[in-house]
């Protein structure tokens, strides 16, 4: 049966007397509600699959006392409650939100049959008892009980409640079908077991025990035959017993069944028959149930073939008839404690008709092996063959043999009813065949020597020549099968045809034997001097069969030498014993101690009580002991692991092997770094201290090295121990433990840089470590993270990594470890810590950095919080908030969330504030120019925030959007802490008149007096009262009457330690001052004293519901008084006349009184009895000292339906169509009550949509003209008439929801959610960004393509590319080749469209869909699909240019793209390597080592100039080259280059004149060298270097600055330009004319020309360059008029 229920009742009655069951179960899958019986009290588990909810019923006594006891079960919504016999009550609620039982199985009353349910796991058994009325919602599920299939199902129950389950111990049990049993609890066999029963029946066959074990072994014991037959089985093996004599008469028998290891016993009443069991046999391992009577169907089979009965009547039948007195080991079994019962009925009435069904069963089988009689059944004389009867032909008796000895058959022991004479037969043609030979003894015939018989005739009988030898066992029954023929062929009997078995009994008379004791390790008893040893078996051993061993005794002859030792029991250690029994031989508890002397003797004798055995004498030799550690070696092993310590490492070796003896290594120094352990029980190991040499030798001692760390220097460990022998204690002695010191070895340790994402995966080259000398795996190295990056998180497979979180080598290597950047704003360098550990050691702790490539888009954030004084302001700066990036871009703050307890304001420079309200924007440049602030708004808190988000101001520029231009933001939470200041008077809480008795005394308390202290952080116990004069009393201390206070605080108060004594007038008042230390009050505290009274300040009646309590509070009943009463238990309340419908009890107990105490501990509660009286009182005195006042409590009950709350009858999901109304109809929402109207029942809307508004209109207003306002309350009657509309106004929103309130007047429910799908007017498509291969193709899976909304599940629509790719197409894969403008949405979920890249080398695609819907006119938005192509590399190298290289002979020459360049479209140029053959002519080499000759390069190189050809050698000359990206290969060719050499010629040395003291520029027309290198003659150098300075001025060098400086080298450009000059100096000591020069040589690399001389003339006819020159002086001189020479002289010219 499967249900749904919102709702459960469930009602049974039971009785029983066992204490556990199962009673109901409503099964699920997940739900479920489960009733069972556990120790005599009813448990209810109880599921809603969300978790369980355990109840137990509450009463004390158990309830398996065999009464009815009746169990209700409800649940509605929530709330379960289970109730016992309507007393007993327990509530409980239930979690989550759905609560409806789910009921997937059906019922199961009184068990779970085959159900296989996860809640089911270590359920109660099946109920045994009665059950009735099992009501489920009103549901009878019991009745009828019968089976209907498909629907009900019945097991072994019938109608009726039976006898059985109120039988006593002592009542008898009657079976009465062939499927009858009982079954126990399994039989537990120690050592020993015994069955016992008395029985009654008539019946020939038939099961009486039978109890299964494990791998075939069992016992059981059955009738057969009207005898009794036991079986025990062990594996394979089986033996079986049978008694003497029938128990099918209808009489009672007494029957025991024995078994130990020795032997199988049965007893019949006063009979037993007794087998031994063979040799090193063990009791049987019995498991399951215990049967008796029968067996169940189910193990049947298994039954029949382990008890293997001969016979076709062995098919495990029960026992019919009565059975009484069952015992199993003493332990009384009835039908009190069976687990299950079939066919059976308590009592005993053997029937008539039971009877004859019995015998004439009988009749009809007859055995086929006879029982023979112990006595003739018949005297009658001979019959003939013709009417011969087969019950008397053959008459047999048993044969009493004794023990041991030999005893002939007898004519009276076989006995054949023949007329011999008549029939003309002799006796001797009667032949008896053996079929089966006894067991325990042989049949001979007496003949000299005795021949063993396999037949014999009637008249060996009848001759005593056929004798039964007995074989001495103690077994006192046997048998021999045979069957009688006749050699008469004239005889046609078929009785004499040899057909048939007979059995012939023999009786053993037993035999006491004499017990005798063998020594079979010898007479010499070895042991240590001072120990003491085991006497066992296998030093002296007691054989005889016929006694037990607890019968046989043994005696010590004589006394033991005192100084030699003595015996003693182990359960008595110490005490001298001279007589022991052979079981405590066989236990091991007799030991011989030894005390003094070397050598001795024990004397032993053993008896069973009848005869004594022979003596026997066992020396006894003490030797001393003597021990040495043979082996000490120690271990070997690696740090971290560990190793077994065994003999070959450390063993002790004694002088006596034949003594057991307890060598122990007592540990007296433990190992620096590690422990010693030894394997304990469940394989656990444990540090100890000590240890045996039997744990070393069964390999249960090991050596763990738990010293973690690295080990720097190359140590030992070892442990110190003593060996302990008994009372012997060894020398100290060292185990040294050799361990090999393990290290990290961290070969790659190289930061990660972060460049281009913000992910980027480690490899091995970044972190990898190895175990030095050890090879471990990878996945068994470890890195633990210490602590965390600041700026980033740690990713394993994607998933971020917490402290402590481990990743292996492995995960490296494998590349699943990543550090993501994750933070906004960060500094370039990042960190995290780790330490490495394997299985073996930890290392040090290493740091792992992360190098942040600097982004001028990274934020920088400086967020620091603000400090304020309580009402204060505080300037907000840089250092406290800021906002910034390395391009100092400028931020717009924008306030999302203000503060709470405070404003944030602008400054202006004169000091005031800008704004009233809070600021909702500011800019760095507010904060930087000390502007923003923070203002307190003086309140009591310690704390505030608010929530800006800081924006770039360049946000919003431009039309294209790039998400590499987007505006950069962030939302920043600022805390503001508060220091708070005491600016808070006291203000009073409690303002009353002080009422006490005239003269008298009373507790002044926080209920007369009470201020409070609004500052938060202060303590108001700590407020300070200071007193003046009192006119009427005083004020003392509580303890101290003497003591006046003046002074006291008001935690005086709260601790009752102020008392106020009266005296004088009747009213008065007097000042209290109040301080909290720094503000003041004062008060007036007026007292009024009187007589003393009492009086009730609370009295408001009590609501109760029908049936329920309810706590009486001092909310509806308190007193006072203005007595001195301390204590509120002092304040009492005596009930005068009690409630007539319902009592008053205090903690549970019925009372007729209750303290002030009480009340306010709501320890009173008023239950009511549950009638139909709906008033109810009760009238009580209440006293306080010697003064009482009578009053009466009112109590009004009401029914549940009165306060009950609306209850929602449909609370659905609204559909609304994007910017339309919907109609909340009686469908979606209605919530009823049964006794209010639809018009009485009003919601109230709590939360209004967020997407939409509620809109409510009368019945004459149309929508269109209704009210657009939203409607905030409306009655379930006008949603019922179609009045209440949900509008939807806000677009691309796909859900909205609002809360309603719902009330009846009376109770309110709140907070009913109604959910609103919104479908949206435009189709809802999403896309996602794709990868394919370069030239590869992909399917447009539904995921790159989604229609997101449920709305639209299953809508067939169009999409329309409306941007077709650029760098390939879209196809449908079963047409390719076809470019697609549309397909539709079907192919796409059949995967049959596809994107097809074009093979070209463009790493990025796109192309935008749109989804179009005919049916709807509905269309989506554009979306642009990207699509990220893996390039493949396909192509080869192209070499595009190679050039002749012209260089100059010895020159280093740079290769450029114009001489050689390579191209590939989808290799890089770092990515393309040329290989070379060594040139001809020279080497290329890197611009960085031009020395360093190189045979590869790149493109990359030639790119950046940083190749060049170094000539040496030939003038013609090359190499050849190979281009290659990795993968492909361009065609070889040859780099031909050709050299010339460089001639330098000094085309102009013309020499210069200079004015002297003049400078004087040398131009191109002065001097200048030229090269024959005419194409490059703009870029190449020619170099003039001075050998020897001019010796009158000096060559210098004019700057830009009209600075000069000398110098010695200059370049044909510096010529050219004018800069180079030569300057004469010391004019003043010049000559008229000079002569000047400078050597020089000229260079050109490789070129260069020999010194070459520079003149320069230097006069006073030369023209002065840098100015004119004058004549200063000229004096001239007197000259003869006839000579025609002019001589002037230079010093007179100025």
């Amino acid at each position: 049966m499967a249900e749904a229920s919102p709702q459960t009742s469930l009602q049974l009655q039971f009785r029983t007397s066992k204490p556990q069951g199962l009673l109901f179960l409503a099964a699920g899958k997940t739900d479920y509600c489960l009733m069972e019986l556990r120790s005599g009290y009813v448990q209810l588990r109880i599921n809603f699959d969300m978790e369980e909810r355990v109840l137990h019923s509450q009463q004390r006594s158990q309830l398996n006392d065999l009464a009815w006891h009746l169990v209700e079960l409800h649940h509605e919504q929530d709330n379960v409650t289970l109730v016992i016999d309507k007393r007993d009550r327990t509530s409980a609620k239930m979690p989550g939100t759905l609560y409806e039982l789910n009921i997937d199985y059906g019922f199961y009353i009184g068990g779970t049959g085959k159900l296989d349910v996860p809640y089911l796991a270590g359920a109660l058994p099946s109920f045994r008892g009665c059950i009735d009325g099992v009501s489920f919602n009103q549901l009878d599920i019991l009745m009828p009980l019968r089976p209907s299939p498909g629907f009900k199902n019945i097991h072994e129950v019938s109608v009726g409640c039976s006898d059985e389950f109120f039988a006593g111990e002592e009542e008898p049990i009657t079976f009465f079908s062939s499927r009858s049993y009982i079954s126990f609890p399994s039989w537990n066999v120690d050592e020993e077991g015994i069955f016992e029963c008395t029985l009654q029946t008539s019946a020939a066959h038939g099961l009486l025990l039978y109890h299964p074990g494990q791998a075939g072994d069992f016992i059981a014991m059955e009738i057969e035959d009207g005898l009794i037959k036991a079986y025990i089985g062990k594996h394979k093996s089986r033996t079986h017993l049978c008694s003497r004599r029938s128990v099918n008469d209808s009489h009672w028998h007494y029957i025991k069944l024995k078994f130990t290891v020795e032997y199988l016993q049965l007893t019949l009443d006063e009979e037993t028959v007794k087998k031994s069991l063979p040799p090193q046999s063990k009791l049987p391992l019995l498991t399951g149930s215990f049967f008796v009577g029968g067996i169940d169907d189910s193990i049947r089979s298994e039954a029949i073939k382990l008890i293997s009965v001969s016979g076709k009547y062995a098919r495990g039948r029960s026992f019919k008839g009565c059975l009484r007195n069952l015992k199993a080991n003493s332990e009384k079994k009835s039908l009190k404690n069976v687990l299950v019962t079939k066919d059976i009925s308590a009592g005993c009435e053997m029937q008539s008709s039971f009877k004859a069904n019995l015998s004439l069963e009988t009749a009809v089988k007859s055995p086929t092996v006879k029982a023979a009689p112990v006595f003739a059944i018949s005297q009658e004389s001979s019959i003939s063959p013709d009417r011969e009867d087969r019950r008397h032909l053959l008459v047999l008796r048993n044969l009493i043999v004794l023990e041991g000895e030999q005893a002939s058959l007898e004519s009276k022991h076989i006995k054949v009813n023949l007329d011999f004479q008549k029939l003309g037969i002799n006796q001797s043609q009667i032949l008896f065949d053996i079929k089966e030979p006894p067991s325990h003894g042989h049949l001979k015939l007496s003949v000299e020597p005795l021949q063993e018989v396999n037949a014999f005739t009637l008249q060996d009988v009848c001759q005593g020549k056929i004798l039964y030898v007995h074989d001495g066992s103690e077994d006192t029954y046997d048998y021999f099968n045979f069957s009688i023929s006749t050699s008469n062929k004239k005889i046609v009997s078929p009785y004499l045809q040899g057909n048939e078995q007979h059995m012939f009994s023999i009786t053993v008379t037993p035999v006491n034997d004499a017990p005798e004791i063998i020594l079979p390790k010898g007479s010499l008893l070895l042991l240590l001097e001072n120990s003491k040893k085991c006497l066992t078996n296998d030093l002296i051993k007691v054989l005889d069969k016929d006694t037990d061993s607890v019968g046989l005794r043994l005696s010590v002859l004589g006394n033991l030498n005192a100084d030699a030792g003595f015996l003693e029991n182990s359960r008595h250690p110490g005490k001298a014993i001279t007589t022991f029994s052979n079981e405590d031989l066989s236990k091991g508890t007799v030991f011989f101690v030894h005390t003094g002397v070397k050598n001795s003797r024990i004397v032993l004798r053993a008896s069973d009580g009848e005869k004594v055995s022979n003596t026997v004498v066992l020396r006894v030799m003490a030797v001393p002991l003597d021990y040495s550690v043979v082996n000490n070696s120690g271990i070997n092993l690696l740090q971290g692991v560990t190793a077994l310590i065994r003999p070959k490492h450390l063993a002790v070796e004694t002088n006596f092997v034949l003594q057991e003896l307890e060598i122990w290594y007592k540990i007296t120094e433990p190992p620096h770094f590690g422990q010693v352990q030894r394997r304990h029980s469940r394989g656990i190991w444990k540090e100890v201290n000590s240890f045996s040499q039997d744990s070393l030798q069964r390999s249960r001692v090991r050596y763990c090295s738990t010293f973690k760390d690295i080990q720097l220097e190359n140590v030992t460990d070892q442990f110190k121990f003593k060996v302990s022998i008994g009372n012997r204690i060894s020398e100290e002695h060292t185990f040294p433990i050799k361990v090999k010191w393990l290290r990290y070895s961290l070969l790659k340790h190289a930061p990660l840089e972060i460049e281009k994402s913000k992910k980027k995966y480690l490899n091995s080259d970044n972190l990898f470590a190895v175990i030095a000398d050890l090879e471990i795996p990878e996945d068994e190295l470890h890195f633990k993270l210490l602590s965390l990056p600041k700026n980033g998180q740690i990713l394993l497979n994607d998933q971020p990594l917490k402290k402590d979180s481990v990743f292996s080598q492995k995960d490296i290597t494998d590349e699943k470890v990543a550090y993501e950047l994750i933070s906004q704003y960060h500094e370039d360098y990042d960190s995290f810590r780790f330490l490495i550990s394997t299985k073996y050691l930890d290392s040090n702790f290493y740091d792992f950095e992360v190098y942040i490539k600097s982004d001028f888009r990274n934020i920088i954030l400086t967020n620091n919080g603000l400090n304020v004084t309580e009402g204060e302001g505080e300037l907000i700066t840089s250092t406290k908030l800021f906002v910034q990036t390395p391009d100092n871009k400028t931020f717009q703050y924008e306030v999302i969330q203000f503060p709470k307890h405070g404003k944030l304001k602008l400054t202006n420079f004169s000091g005031s504030f800008e704004n009233n309200g809070n600021l909702t924007t500011f800019t760095n440049k507010d904060i930087t120019d000390m502007r923003l602030m923070y203002v307190h708004d003086d309140s009591e808190t310690v704390f505030d925030e608010f929530l800006v988000r800081a924006s770039s101001k360049e946000s919003g520029k431009g039309t294209n959007f790039d998400q590499e231009v987007e505006p950069l933001s962030v939302e920043i939470r600022f805390y503001v802490s508060v220091q708070l200041k005491n600016d808070e008077k006291p203000v009073r809480v409690i303002d009353k008149i002080f009422d006490i008795v005239r003269n008298g005394q009373r507790l002044l308390t926080l209920a007369d007096l009470c201020y409070h202290d609004p500052d938060s952080d202060f303590d108001d116990g700590q407020l300070l009262y200071t007193r003046r004069g009192i006119s009427n009393g005083d004020l003392v201390l509580t303890n101290d009457t003497l003591h006046r206070l003046y002074q006291f605080k008001q935690v005086d108060l709260e601790q009752k330690q102020v008392l106020f004594i009266h005296h004088g007038a009747d009213f008065g008042r007097f000042v209290l001052f109040v301080t909290d230390g720094k503000h003041y009050t004062s008060l007036l505290l007026e007292v009024n004293a009187t007589d003393p009274y009492i009086r009730l300040t609370n009295n408001t009646g009590l609501l109760v519901q029908k049936g329920k309590e309810e706590t009486v509070s001092t909310a509806n009943l308190s007193a006072t008084t203005n007595q001195d009463i301390r204590n509120d238990h002092e304040l009492t309340y005596e009930i005068l006349s009690f409630p007539k419908y319902g009592s008053i009890y205090v903690n549970n107990v019925l009372t007729d009184s209750f303290t002030q105490l009480d009340l306010i501990k709501g320890h009173v509660t008023y239950r009511h009895d549950d009638s139909n009286n709906l008033i109810d009182a009760f009238n009580f005195t209440v006293r306080a000292g010697d003064v009482h006042l009578d009053a009466g409590l009112q109590v009004h009950i009401y029914l549940e339906s009165h306060p009950q709350p609306p209850r929602i009858v449909n609370k659905n999901n609204l559909l609304v169509e994007e910017g339309k109304p919907v109609k909340i109809s009686k469908g979606k929402l209605q919530v009823v009550h049964g006794n209010s109207s639809p018009s009485e029942i009003v919601f109230t809307v709590r939360q209004p949509p967020v997407h939409g508004y509620i809109r409510k209109f009368s019945s004459e207003e149309s929508y269109l003209s209704s009210d657009q306002r939203p409607a905030l309350s409306f009655t379930q009657q006008d949603v019922d008439e179609g009045k209440v509309q949900y509008v939807q106004t806000v677009s691309d929103q796909l859900d909205d929801h609002f809360f309603l309130d719902v009330t009846n007047g009376v109770r309110t429910m709140s907070g009913i959610e109604i959910s609103v799908d919104i479908i949206p007017r435009m189709i809802p498509l999403e896309v996602r960004n794709f990868t394919v291969i370069e030239g590869g193709s992909k399917a447009l899976a539904e995921d790159y393509l989604k229609i997101s909304s449920r709305h639209f599940a299953g809508l067939s629509c169009e999409f329309i590319l409306t941007e077709q790719p650029k760098h390939g197409y879209v196809e449908n894969c079963r047409v390719p080749g076809i470019k697609l403008a549309t397909f539709t949405r079907k192919q796409v979920e059949q995967e049959l469209i596809c994107y097809v890249h074009d093979d070209s080398e463009e790493l990025m695609d796109s192309f935008t869909v749109i989804a179009n819907n005919m049916e709807l006119w509905k269309l989506s938005l554009p979306q642009t699909v990207f699509v990220t192509v893996t390039a493949v590399n396909d192509e080869a190298p192209v070499v595009k240019v190679n050039r002749i290289l012209q260089v100059w002979v010895g020159s280093v020459t740079e290769i450029t793209i114009d001489d050689l360049c390579a191209e590939d479209k989808d290799s890089s140029p770092s990515e393309l390597v040329y290989s070379i053959t060594p040139p001809s002519n020279g080497h290329l080499a890197l611009k960085s080592s031009p020395n360093k000759s190189i045979l590869t390069f790149t493109q990359a190189h030639i790119i950046k100039g940083q190749l060049v050809f170094v000539h040496n050698g030939a003038v013609s000359g090359g190499f050849n080259f190979q281009v290659t990206d990795g993968l492909n290969f361009a065609p070889q060719q040859i780099f031909s280059i050709t050299a010339q050499m460089l001639v330098i010629s000094l085309e102009v040395n013309k020499g210069l004149g200079v004015f002297p003291g003049s400078r004087k520029p040398i131009s191109q027309h002065d001097l200048k060298a030229v090269t024959n290198d005419v194409t490059n003659a703009g870029n190449r150098t020619i170099t003039f270097v001075i050998v020897t300075s001019p010796k009158l001025g000096r060559l210098i060098r004019v700057d830009s600055d009209d600075t000069t400086q000398e110098i010695f080298s200059f370049t044909q450009s510096m010529v050219d330009e004018g800069v180079i000059m030569y300057e004469h100096l010391h004019a003043e000591s010049a000559d008229w004319s000079a002569e000047d020069f400078f050597t020089f040589t000229v260079s050109s690399p490789p070129s260069v020309l020999d010194i070459q001389m520079f003149h320069v003339l230097i006069s006073y006819a030369i023209d002065r360059h840098d100015q004119n020159s004058r004549l200063l002086a000229n004096t001239g001189k007197n000259a003869s008029v006839f000579e025609l020479k002019i001589v002037l002289d230079l010093s007179e010219v100025h």
